[in-house]
């Protein structure tokens, strides 16, 4: 489908949701603050549509019964027996709980499972999910203000430039490489672990550790450069899409057992509020789940376990929920180590340093931070400007609607006239 919906975003049939939530996109009758958001992201789809763009979409809700159906049979036939294991469900029951969902609340058949809807709690609150292709798509597009000026969340270059000018301690960017060539005044690489990443890149693809010794860089794998041999190496890989250099952090001792030897990092979400002051939504600890990762990303892969904003307290760890295999776990895969009850070290200082941060780019709703807890003190990763609720909802085992995000995001957009 080519129509588009916003910055070139474009339209397919998996992003279009059921019939029935677009139908009723356009009728006040919502009846909380998640299900305004949504139908503002329902009526950004209708707007995007021209006549042969109308077409499109009646011809997809008549094909949207079988595409229904294929994504329950796909869905059910991987988790089945665990949710029935769990609540006594059989096969049909899930499969037309599932058929429910989607119709009512725009659901795909996977966050059935992903988000233990087959659990009654949390089928009774499946109203209250905010779904991440509708902020992916839409609503994080129509949070942005309008003109120039903003300060940088997703140019990480300008991201650490912009925080460090601001006393903001960030991971700093040693080197950077685009099209081939070292970009702005870097000279050379320090003599120290680095860590390199694609510039642009998500769930921690393209990441690389070199560990430094004797003059020399170092893969885990064996492979061995020297400065100018990496520098070489690195602006190869920029030909086809930009790369960054920072140096390897190390979390807090107290943490070695779940970092295991990756950086194990906290998302913690914020948003700017009545008074324009940020305020915490939620915080979640991602970590590796394999011996071998250099990264905790949890769409690599990785595991998270709720954070308790009042004190720092761990809750069991989980991964994404597409497969049955990991579940959630009190202790690390790998190490053992205990994750459930553990409390974060340097958590009192975050929570106030991650506020302030968001203070200092406040024309910016929601962000979404990751932050290094090290053995040097706390550091910014980076902020990201579309932070995923898949993580926080699943981790949390509960609906963003219990939380200030949907209110706030609802009052930011009305506050644009985004509405």
């Amino acid at each position: 489908m080519s129509t588009k919906l916003l910055n070139g975003v474009k339209i397919t049939a998996q992003m279009v949701p059921p019939p029935l939530p677009l139908a009723w996109a356009h009728l006040n009758d919502a009846e909380n603050a998640v299900a305004r958001i949504h139908k503002v992201h329902y009526r950004a789809i209708w707007r995007s549509q021209g006549v042969l763009g109308g077409l499109e979409m009646m011809a997809l809700f008549l094909l949207w019964p079988l595409l229904i159906l294929l994504r329950i049979i796909q869905a059910t036939q991987r988790n089945a027996a665990m949710a029935k294991a769990a609540t006594g469900k059989g096969v049909l029951r899930q499969a037309w709980e599932q058929l429910v969902l989607a119709a009512r609340f725009g659901f795909r058949p996977d966050y059935y499972y992903k988000m233990e809807l087959y659990l009654p709690a949390h089928y009774g609150v499946a109203g209250g999910y905010v779904h991440r292709y509708a902020t992916k798509d839409s609503l994080y597009r129509l949070l942005k203000p309008a003109g120039v000026g903003l300060a940088p969340l997703t140019d990480k270059v300008g991201f650490a430039r912009y925080a460090a000018q601001r006393g903001l301690s960030v991971v700093p960017v040693v080197a950077a490489f685009d099209k081939g060539k070292v970009v702005g005044d870097f000279v050379g690489l320090p003599p120290r672990d680095l860590f390199v990443k694609r510039t642009r890149g998500r769930g921690g693809s393209g990441a690389e550790l070199w560990s430094y010794a004797d003059g020399r860089y170092q893969q885990r794998d064996g492979v061995t450069l020297d400065e100018t041999a990496l520098m070489t190496r690195l602006a190869e890989l920029s030909k086809n899409e930009p790369y960054l250099v920072q140096p390897r952090l190390v979390n807090d001792p107290a943490l070695a057992d779940l970092a295991q030897g990756a950086l194990a990092t906290v998302r913690v979400v914020t948003a700017v509020n009545e008074q324009g002051k940020a305020e915490p939504i939620r915080a979640v600890f991602r970590m590796p789940s394999r011996k071998d990762s250099i990264v905790d990303n949890y769409h690599a892969g990785g595991i998270a376990a709720a954070v308790d904003l009042a004190t720092g307290t761990l809750g069991p760890a989980t991964d994404m929920g597409l497969v049955p295999s990991v579940g959630w776990v009190e202790r690390h895969p790998v190490s053992g180590g205990q994750i459930k009850g553990r409390v974060l070290p340097q958590w009192p200082e975050m929570l106030v340093y991650v506020l302030r941060a968001h203070d200092l780019f406040a024309d910016r709703a929601i962000i979404g931070w990751d932050i290094a807890l090290t053995d040097e003190g706390l550091a910014i990763v980076e902020g990201n400007a579309a932070s995923d609720t898949d993580i926080i909802q699943r981790c949390h085992r509960a609906p963003l609607s219990e939380t200030r995000y949907p209110d706030l995001m609802h009052w930011h957009l009305e506050r644009l006239g985004r509405l």
